[in-house]
């Protein structure tokens, strides 16, 4: 019997099996599972980068950029809005974003807004500067965490809940120019159209309102018809335009 032979024999136990085999198995056992929980902690991990927000965050473009903010904002319980620009040729390099409670105003109207000026002081400062940036990514620079006032997120699951959505938006947009219809003839076809989904006259009104020309936009195409006329008066002389 060699040496090897001997090795092997002096391992082996009653049923075949070696201890240097069981050992290695046990090894790989313990060595997939702790593979695994790595794989799965590196994945929440990335998950949490995925959705927090933190100073040094990158996007490949604003846009991606404003949709992450946006949708992050929502979920903390406030909305965004933005605020001052730098461009350089034209291009953005540098936005601000705020709170939506951000500034102060004096408002001429006795009428409650919507949106509550308070001053707030959250803000993000956000770039994609030219030099040293060669792949063009838009970074986050400067993050106040700070708001004046509580934060809701079942108030921004409510307000995005009942938006119009495209496709109704565009049907009040037909029947406000092309049917004349108002409020309420719209109100019960949009209801019957859309009974799952809560329609607000407030939201419908200022709907319409965008679709509905007012005094200045009369005005103008009233203008617009008087040039016209006079240019044509310049053309022919006999034309005869009467103003009353």
């Amino acid at each position: 019997m060699n040496v090897n032979e001997r090795a092997y024999t002096d391992t082996t136990d009653s049923t075949g099996d070696t201890d240097g085999s069981s050992n290695l198995l046990a090894a790989a056992g313990i060595f997939a599972m702790k593979y695994v929980l790595n794989i799965d902690r590196l994945l929440l991990l990335n998950e949490n980068s995925d959705s927090a927000l933190f100073s040094g965050k990158k996007f490949t473009s604003w846009d991606e950029c404003e949709m992450f903010l946006n949708k992050w904002a929502k979920q903390q319980g406030f909305y965004l809005i933005k605020d001052r620009v730098t461009r350089d040729d034209g291009v953005i390099c540098r936005r601000t974003f705020i709170c939506s409670h951000a500034c102060t105003y004096e408002s001429n109207s006795s009428r409650n807004t919507a949106t509550k000026k308070l001053n707030c002081p959250f803000s993000i400062n956000v770039s994609c500067p030219k030099n040293k940036n060669p792949e063009g990514l838009v970074s986050i620079n400067k993050i106040n965490e700070d708001h004046n006032h509580p934060l809701n997120r079942s108030i921004i699951e409510f307000e995005e809940s009942k938006k119009f959505t495209m496709e109704m938006i565009e049907d009040i947009k037909f029947m406000t120019i092309h049917c004349k219809f108002g409020a309420t003839s719209q109100r019960k076809f949009l209801e019957g159209k859309f009974p799952s989904h809560p329609i607000f006259s407030k939201d419908l009104y200022a709907t319409i309102k965008k679709f509905r020309p007012n005094s200045k936009s009369l005005s103008n195409d009233a203008a617009q018809i008087s040039n016209w006329l006079d240019n044509e008066k310049e053309k022919d002389s006999r034309w005869v335009v009467i103003r009353g």
